[in-house]
């Protein structure tokens, strides 16, 4: 490895065992024992992440819960993304400053349930859906199959197309993910007349769309082997699924090495300019189409490797846990319980464009075809190594970084080895 790459390993290393570490001893010190049920108070604070829960669905929530416990008041904080983790590791160690119930990214849970931060909520997993719960929100969310941290929503990228411009190319809508490649530089090609025109838009840096390639493929990016985690894109799978990213992104895309991450949470402004025939998004980009456009759009989930098969596109959202450190451990649990009863859950669907943790919820919005695809996808979706040490890997870009040298033409095998050693040095610290 050429020293440049050796000396940013050595820092990711560096920043990964400061993040898992430090929180690891604050929650030791703070002891992490839930307090006795005689001690709950009813007055409660929540934590949820901005732009998450829908407005209406805190209302009723913190509505409910006054009327149900004699106008207790339910104190309900927004955070937001950059920093929470940090936030969390000094919060959760602490009896006097943590949130009673708090929302989790659901690749940043397995931090926080690894060291012992969350209770144990498997007595209410019937409860509040049990098989009808999210199951890769449900793995993310559990350590040797006990739950910690209930799946509280997600939402998965579905593929939306231009209904006309597949059928002037005559490409049919893919049944299998080779053959989304295909269509994506057939489409590239029959639109050559436009600048910088995309056959389909899933640029290098929109990780919630590209992993979908690794899982359907067969590689989980890494696995566990005995006490360590080991890297697996060196596989024949990881391999195949990098390549056929390569081929979109150098045969079926003008812009995918150079698009920012802003441009990748836009992907409909191409799309609304006629510069692009597919792309990958949530659902909720709909709204977003052009309204001249939307009759002209169609949207179906990540297909798999064989026709009729449902792709592992990744599980975007959250997971919801009770802290161990919060001395209202009985009031807790009943707020819990109540985010999974119907009002609650649908609120998600109805007014959020998620699919709700229980999934006998799910409300696909009427007029949007990505919504129904988006449930299958959910439930069919993958997780990222649900290792303590992941959050280290996302917050330093390893796999955009990955991503952009595929997409500038890099050797795939000497990428996937590199990105190998990175992944399972960082994972073991």
């Amino acid at each position: 490895m050429e020293k440049g790459r050796a000396m940013r390993m050595n820092r990711w290393l560096a920043v990964g065992t400061l993040l898992v570490g430090a929180f690891a001893l604050s929650a030791c010190a703070s002891g992490g024992g839930q307090s006795s049920a005689e001690e709950s108070d009813p007055n409660l604070t929540v934590w949820f992440m901005r732009g998450d829960v829908p407005d209406a669905a805190q209302e009723w929530l913190a509505s409910e819960w006054a009327e149900r416990n004699d106008g207790a008041e339910l104190t309900i904080e927004i955070q937001d993304w950059d920093g929470i983790v940090t936030k969390l590791q000094t919060s959760l160690a602490s009896e006097s400053q943590t949130p009673d119930v708090v929302e989790f990214g659901n690749t940043q849970v397995r931090t926080f349930t690894s060291v012992g931060a969350l209770s144990d909520i498997s007595d209410l997993q019937e409860e509040i859906g049990g098989d009808t719960l999210i199951p890769s929100l449900v793995e993310a969310g559990s350590i040797d199959e006990t739950l910690y941290a209930a799946p509280f929503f997600a939402g998965s990228r579905v593929v939306f197309y231009r209904e006309s411009m597949l059928e002037e190319a005559g490409i049919e809508v893919p049944e299998t993910i080779d053959e989304l490649g295909d269509a994506a530089v057939a489409l590239k090609e029959a639109n050559s007349d436009v600048a910088n025109f995309e056959g389909i838009f899933t640029a290098a840096k929109d990780l919630g769309s590209n992993l979908g390639w690794l899982f359907t493929y067969g590689t989980p990016i890494a696995e566990q082997d005995g006490d360590q985690w080991v890297g697996t894109l060196s596989t024949p799978e990881g391999i195949e699924a990098l390549e056929a990213l390569q081929r979109i992104y150098t045969e079926g895309m003008s812009t995918a090495a150079t698009a920012t991450v802003d441009e990748t949470r836009t992907p409909y402004v191409p799309y609304n300019e006629g510069r692009a025939a597919m792309f990958s998004s949530l659902p909720n980009a709909w709204d977003e189409i052009s309204p001249e456009l939307q009759e002209d759009t169609g949207a179906f989930a990540l297909p798999g490797t064989d026709a009729g098969d449902i792709g592992h596109a990744l599980a975007g959202g959250s997971n919801i846990g009770i802290a161990a450190a919060s001395p209202n451990q009985e009031h807790s649990r009943e707020l819990l319980a109540m985010m999974f009863e119907p009002e609650f859950q649908e609120y998600f669907a109805t007014e959020g464009g998620w699919v709700p943790g229980n999934t006998e919820y799910s409300v696909p919005a009427e007029g949007n075809p990505a919504a129904e695809a988006q449930v299958a996808a959910v439930e069919n979706s993958m997780m990222t190594p649900l290792a303590p040490g992941w959050g280290v890997i996302e917050s330093n870009d390893v796999m955009r970084n990955l991503f952009t040298e595929v997409a500038q033409g890099g050797d795939v095998t000497a990428l996937a080895e590199e990105y190998d050693a990175i992944i399972t040095s960082l994972l073991n610290e």
